[in-house]
């Protein structure tokens, strides 16, 4: 196989083989990269069973993100071949880092944890692993680990009762087991006593198995071994493992033992109980406050003699230290950098920490440019005055200049140096950018990063990360994210060894993922994703030390500052001096320095209308406000009540008032974040989403008040449902897939049903029922048409605003994105003539939702009549 060439892999070398198949490292001729290869050999490709086994441990694994766990890029048969395509690791298994007396006992519990974590991730996915062993562990030169090969992977049997999702469409559950009662499946030193014995498992038996991967690295020996194989499924079942070392810290012990119960009931029952108490345990060792097992008592008073003589030497170092000691270290200070009118965003600090770059509309709100501002002055420079858009400002390590992106036209933006005291500017590089692109300078300010649309790529389906020679103008591609998919919002460590960057995925999540570079600035390897929030991670900056990244971390319901070990090794943690609505920020480079965007948004809603002749709408007033957000406007079937958002009560919560905007009355009290309303045809109840229960799910509730039914209860986002004309069926938007696709399920609950298959987040039917029209995002997005009864999709027009459309008889009204020129249109299309026209053009934000009355003479919609931001600096950060 080396040398050989299969798809467009070509094989470089073996790395090991294994019951499942040969592993090869191999380039990806595609996207020039490394990558390992699973392959099955050929003399066993013909058994039915073990090629289903092979492909499932593919789905199995694809259908988990996870930092933890293997990436799995492709599946796939060449020439007979059926292979799949993984991330390439650079490091060991487990079982070959494990010493003969143990692993020392800090880096036994940095793995467990991170093993533990892999594998509650996979439970909350229904998939079980069943032959969890050292060498299906992997752990690179930094420490992180990876969890291979779930093609054993059982997964998890349906309780009898439960609503079944369709098995085509749901990568992590079955009716069926995989294997039957009686058939042994997996590493026989590894299993547990039900899965030795034949008999049905679940999630517990992955946690016997990972006790015994514990046991063994931190003693080096197998809990349960034998002469045969017979003889250890033996011990498995009857025999407890030999006792620890009483140098084994008596709390891990306790861990070990809980997990190894023969009896699944005594064990631990979830995963994320064992990553709890060994995350404590790490907490603990990493202080040196973990002590050991108990002691015999003899010893145990030799020691406390010895520890008292330590107290008091601890306790005269101490006093000392307080007689001396001048200065108290300082608390975080937070207060407003800038308080000016419109919006300041994309904050930069001079090297030397004492003044900040960053973009403002203007005293007018007319025009973006780049500013400097000197930290205890008032009035800012104005470093550029072009009248096109300019943003994203980097300044330079040696402090003499301040790179910017500038929007040249639709599409089409340009990176520009110009002197940090102003002057003349000069262009580097024109690229194409869907989103707002950032730079990064590497260290040694020879090179910077941003994001561009890939050349290879006329569509634009993805976006890819590249470095720029400053000195040459040199481009080399970073990254490369798969179809769909858009890397940005870079940052360079300290010592330019590693890039760390948003990967926005087609299920609109964005997750940080951190590439290791060489001394020229070449990736070495596989970017590693290094957070799992289901949230958009975006901005990120490292600490002064490197070992931390501080990044916002959005969400439908806020937008905060985050902190995550640059490592990936523990859950993300918040920055609490932030509060909500963060957005862009930046880390001085003494690291006692942050300063952060803060949004100000306030959200109405408006009516347009009546509509006058040659379809114009008249006059704007504004119907529903507060001081708080009202959106999500939709107006009942008869016209006579409006349903709709607000957070006036402290949460966002479903409301209803009368067509003029009077008597609001909260219909919900879940006191979370709802949204997304919609009227059944009927107008007897009310679909919408909410975060009541954790994940997005739909929920229907009487009109007047009172039934509340909760619709969906899959581990996925399920969110902005709507019903369909008669009424039988709501569709909603869904991640059961890994990305949002449009998904149906009968009005009274029961199986959902997915609608599309190349993206989908908002569905609306048209009022003949024959016609669902949807887009694939709430941002910026095209218009598509789904025949109801199936058949291909096709694009309507494009660019619309994704969450904001309403169809009726005659047509559909949506909303355009703000133009060039100013204002934000509200336009119809009419389906007999195909005519697009401009209802209204509004001089704020529409945000979304659109909703007409059934006359079509009024149309509601939300603006953002407060729209602005403000930088906040925060002195003594740490």
């Amino acid at each position: 196989m080396v040398a050989r060439t299969i798809s467009h892999y070509q094989i470089l070398e073996k790395l090991g083989e294994g019951g499942m198949g040969v592993a090869y490292k191999a380039r990806d001729t595609h996207l020039d990269r490394f990558v390992a290869i699973k392959v099955l050999a050929a003399e066993k490709v013909a058994d039915p069973e073990r090629k289903r086994r092979f492909v499932q441990e593919a789905k199995a694994a694809s259908a988990l993100n996870h930092p933890n766990i293997i990436t799995i890029h492709d599946i796939d048969q060449a020439e007979g071949i059926d292979f799949i395509s993984m991330e390439f690791l650079a490091g060991k298994t487990l079982d070959r880092l494990i010493p003969r007396h143990g692993m020392r006992l800090n880096d036994a519990l940095k793995c467990a944890v991170q093993i533990a974590d892999a594998l509650a991730r996979a439970h909350s996915a229904g998939i079980i692993h069943r032959d969890l062993k050292p060498g299906n562990i992997m752990v690179d030169e930094h420490g992180l680990v990876k969890v291979l090969d779930f093609g054993l992977a059982k997964l998890t049997e349906v309780v009898v009762g439960q609503a079944l999702p369709p098995p085509e469409d749901d990568a992590t559950r079955t009716m069926r087991p995989v294997t039957e009662e009686g058939k042994i499946v997996g590493t026989v030193a590894y299993m547990s006593p039900e899965q030795a014995e034949g008999k049905p498992v679940d999630a517990r038996s992955d946690i016997f198995s990972f006790g015994s991967v514990l046991y063994e690295m931190v003693t080096g020996q197998r809990a349960f071994q034998g002469d045969t194989k017979m003889s250890t499924l033996a011990a498995i079942i009857h025999r407890e493992p030999e006792p620890l070392s009483p140098t084994i810290p008596h709390d891990l012990e306790k861990v070990i033992t809980r997990c190894l119960r023969k009896d699944s009931s005594r064990r631990f029952q979830h995963m994320d109980d064992v990553k709890i108490a060994l995350q404590e345990l790490k907490e603990e060792s990493d202080s040196g406050t973990l002590s050991g097992a108990p002691q015999p008592v003899r010893t145990r008073l030799r020691t406390i003699v010895w520890a008292g003589a330590l107290v008091v030497v601890a306790a005269l170092a101490v006093g000392a230290w307080f007689l001396t000691r001048q200065h108290p270290r300082s608390q975080p200070v937070v207060a407003p950098l800038t308080t000016y009118p419109g919006e300041e965003r994309c904050p930069s600090f001079s090297p030397d920490g004492s003044q900040v770059a960053f973009s403002w509309d203007g005293p007018k709100q007319d025009n973006w440019d780049i500013y400097v501002k000197l930290i205890g002055a008032e009035k800012p420079l104005r470093l550029t005055t072009d009248p096109a858009a300019e943003t994203g400002p980097a300044w330079s390590p040696d402090g003499r200049s301040v790179a910017f992106v500038r929007v040249l036209f639709r599409g089409q933006s340009g990176v520009f140096l110009i002197p940090a005291i102003g002057g003349p500017e000069r262009k580097l590089v024109e690229f194409r950018s869907r989103r707002e692109s950032n730079l990064a300078w590497s260290p040694d300010g020879n090179w910077l990063a941003f994001t561009d649309r890939d050349s290879v790529n006329p569509a634009g389906e993805s976006s890819s990360l590249y470095a720029l020679s400053i000195e040459t103008g040199e481009r080399r591609r970073l990254t490369s994210p798969p179809p769909h998919a858009w890397d940005g919002a870079a940052a360079f460590s300290p010592d330019g060894r590693n890039l760390v960057f948003c990967r926005v995925g087609p299920h609109a999540f964005g997750e940080l993922h951190l590439l290791e570079l060489s001394g020229d600035l070449r990736p070495t390897g596989e970017p590693k994703q290094i957070t799992l929030q289901r949230r958009i991670a975006h901005n990120p900056a490292w600490t002064l030390d490197g070992r931390e990244i501080v990044y916002v971390s959005f969400s439908e319901t806020s937008s905060e500052l985050w902190r995550v070990p640059a490592s990936g090794s523990a859950a993300p943690q918040r920055v609490e001096l932030s509060g909500d609505r963060a957005e862009s920020l930046a880390i001085s480079r003494q690291g006692n320095r942050l300063v952060w965007q803060r949004r100000l948004v306030d959200l109405n809603i408006w009516r347009l209308g009546p509509q006058g002749p040659g379809g114009r709408s008249g006059n704007a007033v504004n119907l529903i406000s507060s001081t708080w957000d009202d959106d999500s406007v939709q107006y009942s079937p008869d016209g006579n009540r409006i349903t709709f958002i607000s957070g006036r009560s402290g949460h966002r919560e479903v409301w209803v008032c009368g067509s003029d905007g009077s008597n609001p009355v909260q219909l919900t009290s879940l006191r979370t974040h709802s949204g997304a309303p919609r009227w059944s045809p009927d107008g007897k109840r009310i679909v919408f989403d909410s975060t009541a229960e954790g994940d997005f799910d739909v929920y229907v509730i009487d009109a007047g008040g009172g039934r509340l039914i909760r619709l969906t209860n899959h581990p996925a986002d399920d969110a902005v449902a709507s019903f369909s004309t008669d009424g039988r069926w709501i569709y909603f938007t869904s991640s059961r897939t890994g990305r949002f696709e449009l998904w149906k399920m009968p009005a009274e609950g029961g199986e959902a049903v997915q609608v599309t298959r190349n993206g989908g987040h908002i569905g609306l039917e048209s009022p003949d029922g024959k016609h669902l029209y949807y887009t694939k995002s709430r941002f910026e997005d095209s218009l598509w048409r789904l025949p109801v009864g199936g058949g291909e999709e096709e694009k309507i027009l494009e660019p619309v605003i994704g969450a904001s459309l309403a169809v009726t008889a005659r047509g559909i009204y949506f909303a355009r994105p703000r133009q060039p020129q100013g204002g934000n249109p509200i336009e119809f299309r009419d389906f007999s003539t195909g005519k697009t026209t401009t209802i209204a053009t509004t001089p704020a934000p529409i945000f979304w939702c659109l909703s007409v009355s059934p006359d079509e003479r009024y149309l509601l919609y939300t603006q953002g009549d407060q729209i602005g931001s403000d930088l906040m600096l925060v002195e003594n950060f740490r």
